[in-house]
Protein backbone atom coordinates (compact mmCIF):
# COMPACT_ATOMS: atom_id res chain seq x y z
CA UNK A 1 0.00 0.00 0.00
CA UNK A 2 1.54 3.52 -0.72
CA UNK A 3 1.96 5.25 2.86
CA UNK A 4 2.24 8.76 1.21
CA UNK A 5 -1.00 9.75 1.53
CA UNK A 6 -1.03 8.72 5.35
CA UNK A 7 2.25 10.42 5.74
CA UNK A 8 0.56 13.63 4.34
CA UNK A 9 -2.36 13.25 6.82
CA UNK A 10 0.06 12.60 10.11
CA UNK A 11 2.13 15.91 8.87
CA UNK A 12 -1.21 18.00 8.20
CA UNK A 13 -2.84 16.83 11.67
CA UNK A 14 0.43 17.21 12.99
CA UNK A 15 0.85 20.97 12.49
CA UNK A 16 -2.95 21.38 13.64
CA UNK A 17 -2.88 19.37 16.73
CA UNK A 18 0.44 20.97 17.92
CA UNK A 19 0.00 24.38 16.36
CA UNK A 20 -3.45 25.66 17.87
CA UNK A 21 -2.61 24.82 21.62
CA UNK A 22 0.93 26.13 21.24
CA UNK A 23 -0.56 29.23 20.12
CA UNK A 24 -3.10 29.24 22.85
CA UNK A 25 -1.07 27.95 25.60
CA UNK A 26 1.82 30.48 24.99
CA UNK A 27 1.53 34.05 24.16
CA UNK A 28 5.20 35.65 23.76
CA UNK A 29 4.81 39.22 25.60
CA UNK A 30 6.40 42.80 23.57
CA UNK A 31 9.58 42.66 26.12
CA UNK A 32 10.70 39.05 24.73
CA UNK A 33 9.81 39.93 21.21
CA UNK A 34 12.33 42.94 21.16
CA UNK A 35 14.23 40.59 23.03
CA UNK A 36 15.95 37.01 22.51
CA UNK A 37 12.67 35.56 20.91
CA UNK A 38 12.60 38.13 18.12
CA UNK A 39 15.80 38.75 17.58
CA UNK A 40 17.68 35.72 17.71
CA UNK A 41 15.45 32.60 18.56
CA UNK A 42 12.75 33.05 15.74
CA UNK A 43 15.54 33.62 12.89
CA UNK A 44 17.40 30.64 14.40
CA UNK A 45 14.45 28.69 13.58
CA UNK A 46 13.88 29.95 10.41
CA UNK A 47 17.29 29.25 9.15
CA UNK A 48 17.15 25.49 10.76
CA UNK A 49 14.21 24.92 8.89
CA UNK A 50 15.07 26.27 5.55
CA UNK A 51 18.40 24.54 5.67
CA UNK A 52 16.94 20.83 6.83
CA UNK A 53 14.48 21.43 4.01
CA UNK A 54 17.17 22.33 1.83
CA UNK A 55 18.92 19.17 2.73
CA UNK A 56 15.78 17.08 2.22
CA UNK A 57 14.80 18.53 -1.33
CA UNK A 58 18.67 17.79 -2.54
CA UNK A 59 18.96 14.31 -0.97
CA UNK A 60 15.23 13.88 -3.01
CA UNK A 61 16.21 15.08 -6.39
CA UNK A 62 19.57 13.33 -6.30
CA UNK A 63 17.54 9.86 -5.66
CA UNK A 64 15.59 10.60 -7.99
CA UNK A 65 18.23 11.26 -11.05
CA UNK A 66 19.91 8.46 -9.70
CA UNK A 67 17.43 6.07 -10.34
CA UNK A 68 16.25 7.40 -13.54
CA UNK A 69 20.03 6.93 -14.62
CA UNK A 70 19.80 3.53 -13.32
CA UNK A 71 17.36 2.82 -15.11
CA UNK A 72 18.61 3.69 -17.98
CA UNK A 73 21.71 1.70 -17.71
CA UNK A 74 19.67 -1.47 -16.66
CA UNK A 75 17.81 -1.26 -19.92
CA UNK A 76 20.90 -0.04 -21.89
CA UNK A 77 23.01 -3.32 -21.08
CA UNK A 78 19.80 -5.54 -21.47
CA UNK A 79 19.74 -4.47 -25.02
CA UNK A 80 23.88 -5.13 -25.14
CA UNK A 81 22.76 -8.85 -23.92
CA UNK A 82 20.64 -9.18 -26.45
CA UNK A 83 22.05 -8.11 -29.30
CA UNK A 84 24.94 -10.17 -28.23
CA UNK A 85 23.01 -13.10 -28.71
CA UNK A 86 24.48 -13.09 -33.07
CA UNK A 87 27.76 -14.71 -31.65
CA UNK A 88 25.45 -17.88 -30.62
CA UNK A 89 23.78 -20.77 -32.23
CA UNK A 90 20.22 -20.12 -33.38
CA UNK A 91 18.94 -22.11 -30.57
CA UNK A 92 20.85 -20.61 -27.54
CA UNK A 93 20.04 -16.82 -29.38
CA UNK A 94 16.65 -18.04 -29.29
CA UNK A 95 16.86 -18.82 -25.65
CA UNK A 96 18.30 -16.01 -24.55
CA UNK A 97 16.31 -13.63 -26.12
CA UNK A 98 12.81 -14.75 -24.52
CA UNK A 99 14.90 -14.44 -21.30
CA UNK A 100 15.69 -11.43 -21.95
CA UNK A 101 12.18 -10.28 -22.81
CA UNK A 102 11.40 -12.35 -19.93
CA UNK A 103 13.67 -10.43 -17.60
CA UNK A 104 12.52 -6.65 -19.28
CA UNK A 105 8.46 -8.14 -18.51
CA UNK A 106 9.40 -8.99 -14.92
CA UNK A 107 10.92 -4.96 -14.48
CA UNK A 108 7.95 -3.03 -16.03
CA UNK A 109 5.29 -5.55 -14.98
CA UNK A 110 6.29 -6.92 -11.75
CA UNK A 111 9.40 -4.57 -10.15
CA UNK A 112 8.09 -1.18 -11.02
CA UNK A 113 4.60 -1.59 -8.91
CA UNK A 114 6.13 -3.10 -6.22
CA UNK A 115 9.01 -0.55 -5.93
CA UNK A 116 5.97 1.88 -5.97
CA UNK A 117 3.61 0.44 -3.17
CA UNK A 118 6.56 -1.16 -0.79
CA UNK A 119 9.80 0.47 -2.18
CA UNK A 120 11.31 -3.06 -3.03
CA UNK A 121 12.12 -5.39 -5.85
CA UNK A 122 9.94 -8.48 -6.70
CA UNK A 123 10.32 -12.04 -6.37
CA UNK A 124 9.38 -12.11 -10.00
CA UNK A 125 12.00 -10.04 -11.27
CA UNK A 126 14.61 -11.62 -9.17
CA UNK A 127 13.82 -15.41 -10.77
CA UNK A 128 13.67 -13.80 -14.49
CA UNK A 129 17.36 -12.49 -13.79
CA UNK A 130 18.25 -15.64 -13.12
CA UNK A 131 16.39 -17.39 -15.55
CA UNK A 132 18.63 -14.94 -17.65
CA UNK A 133 21.78 -15.42 -16.76
CA UNK A 134 21.55 -19.05 -16.45
CA UNK A 135 20.44 -19.08 -20.26
CA UNK A 136 23.48 -16.77 -21.04
CA UNK A 137 25.83 -18.93 -19.19
CA UNK A 138 25.00 -22.03 -20.84
CA UNK A 139 24.74 -20.52 -24.19
CA UNK A 140 28.49 -19.93 -23.48
CA UNK A 141 30.08 -23.12 -22.68
CA UNK A 142 30.45 -25.05 -25.59
CA UNK A 143 29.00 -23.49 -28.21
CA UNK A 144 32.06 -22.64 -30.47
CA UNK A 145 32.32 -18.86 -29.39
CA UNK A 146 35.31 -17.09 -28.70
CA UNK A 147 36.86 -16.21 -25.85
CA UNK A 148 36.64 -12.94 -26.38
CA UNK A 149 32.52 -13.19 -26.70
CA UNK A 150 32.21 -15.46 -24.23
CA UNK A 151 33.97 -13.38 -21.39
CA UNK A 152 32.11 -10.24 -22.90
CA UNK A 153 28.20 -12.45 -22.40
CA UNK A 154 29.38 -13.35 -18.93
CA UNK A 155 30.56 -10.08 -17.83
CA UNK A 156 27.37 -8.23 -19.06
CA UNK A 157 24.62 -10.43 -17.15
CA UNK A 158 27.16 -9.64 -13.74
CA UNK A 159 26.97 -5.92 -14.83
CA UNK A 160 23.36 -6.50 -15.02
CA UNK A 161 22.79 -7.66 -12.06
CA UNK A 162 24.89 -4.89 -10.60
CA UNK A 163 22.50 -2.34 -12.09
CA UNK A 164 19.48 -4.85 -10.53
CA UNK A 165 20.66 -4.00 -6.74
CA UNK A 166 21.76 -0.45 -7.44
CA UNK A 167 18.12 -0.22 -8.52
CA UNK A 168 16.86 -1.99 -5.45
CA UNK A 169 18.72 0.40 -3.18
CA UNK A 170 16.94 3.22 -4.74
CA UNK A 171 14.27 2.24 -4.35
CA UNK A 172 15.34 1.47 -0.92
CA UNK A 173 16.72 4.92 -0.19
CA UNK A 174 14.75 7.60 1.40
CA UNK A 175 15.23 11.37 2.39
CA UNK A 176 16.28 10.30 6.33
CA UNK A 177 13.57 10.27 8.74
CA UNK A 178 15.66 12.74 11.27
CA UNK A 179 15.30 15.08 8.53
CA UNK A 180 11.60 15.25 7.80
CA UNK A 181 11.16 15.54 11.08
CA UNK A 182 14.00 18.39 11.90
CA UNK A 183 12.16 20.25 9.23
CA UNK A 184 8.15 19.69 10.31
CA UNK A 185 8.87 20.33 13.91
CA UNK A 186 11.33 23.59 13.10
CA UNK A 187 8.73 24.68 10.36
CA UNK A 188 5.52 24.24 13.10
CA UNK A 189 7.80 26.49 15.33
CA UNK A 190 8.03 28.82 12.39
CA UNK A 191 4.54 28.68 11.94
CA UNK A 192 3.12 28.92 15.62
CA UNK A 193 6.00 31.28 17.10
CA UNK A 194 5.08 34.69 14.95
CA UNK A 195 1.13 33.91 15.86
CA UNK A 196 2.16 33.70 19.43
CA UNK A 197 3.92 37.12 19.41
CA UNK A 198 0.89 38.89 18.97
CA UNK A 199 -2.21 36.95 17.27
CA UNK A 200 -4.61 38.58 18.64
CA UNK A 201 -6.08 41.79 16.98
CA UNK A 202 -3.86 41.80 14.12
CA UNK A 203 -5.35 40.70 10.78
CA UNK A 204 -2.22 41.18 9.02
CA UNK A 205 0.02 38.73 11.12
CA UNK A 206 -3.14 36.30 11.19
CA UNK A 207 -3.02 36.27 7.31
CA UNK A 208 0.62 36.01 6.69
CA UNK A 209 0.35 33.73 9.47
CA UNK A 210 -1.73 31.54 7.43
CA UNK A 211 0.00 32.20 4.43
CA UNK A 212 3.46 30.74 6.64
CA UNK A 213 1.87 27.35 7.39
CA UNK A 214 0.45 26.58 4.26
CA UNK A 215 3.93 27.07 2.71
CA UNK A 216 5.59 25.34 4.95
CA UNK A 217 2.74 22.27 4.60
CA UNK A 218 3.54 22.37 1.26
CA UNK A 219 7.03 22.24 1.48
CA UNK A 220 6.68 19.22 4.02
CA UNK A 221 4.39 17.48 1.86
CA UNK A 222 6.75 17.84 -1.18
CA UNK A 223 9.19 16.47 1.07
CA UNK A 224 7.30 13.41 1.65
CA UNK A 225 6.66 12.58 -2.45
CA UNK A 226 10.27 12.53 -2.95
CA UNK A 227 10.96 9.91 -0.10
CA UNK A 228 10.90 6.87 -2.91
CA UNK A 229 11.76 8.30 -6.43
CA UNK A 230 9.73 5.61 -8.19
CA UNK A 231 6.24 7.48 -7.09
CA UNK A 232 4.76 10.88 -5.72
CA UNK A 233 5.38 14.32 -7.56
CA UNK A 234 8.18 13.35 -9.30
CA UNK A 235 8.40 9.54 -10.41
CA UNK A 236 11.30 7.44 -12.41
CA UNK A 237 9.58 5.97 -14.74
CA UNK A 238 9.99 2.65 -16.76
CA UNK A 239 10.22 4.05 -19.74
CA UNK A 240 13.84 2.97 -20.72
CA UNK A 241 12.75 -0.66 -20.23
CA UNK A 242 9.91 0.08 -22.65
CA UNK A 243 12.46 1.45 -25.10
CA UNK A 244 14.33 -1.65 -25.05
CA UNK A 245 11.77 -3.88 -26.21
CA UNK A 246 10.66 -1.87 -28.98
CA UNK A 247 15.03 -2.51 -29.95
CA UNK A 248 14.72 -5.64 -29.27
CA UNK A 249 11.95 -6.08 -31.93
CA UNK A 250 14.44 -4.23 -34.28
CA UNK A 251 17.28 -6.69 -33.71
CA UNK A 252 15.44 -9.28 -34.86
CA UNK A 253 14.24 -8.03 -38.21
CA UNK A 254 17.66 -7.41 -38.87
CA UNK A 255 18.97 -10.54 -40.85
CA UNK A 256 21.28 -13.13 -39.48
CA UNK A 257 24.97 -12.44 -39.62
CA UNK A 258 26.73 -13.93 -42.07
Amino acid sequence: MDITPLMWSIALLLLAALGVPLVRAFTVTREDCEGPVGTFINPFLLAVYLIALAMGLVIGWDHYQQAGADASDEASTVIDVYWGTQAYSPEDAERVRSAARDYVAAVTEQDWPRMRREGELSPEGATAMTGLRAAVEEAAVGNGMSEADRIAALEKTSTLMHQRMMRADSAGESVPLGLTVTTALAGLAVVVLPLAMGVRGSRTRILWGGVTALTVLVSVVVLLTLDNPYRGLLEAGSDPFDEAVAEFDRIDALPPPA
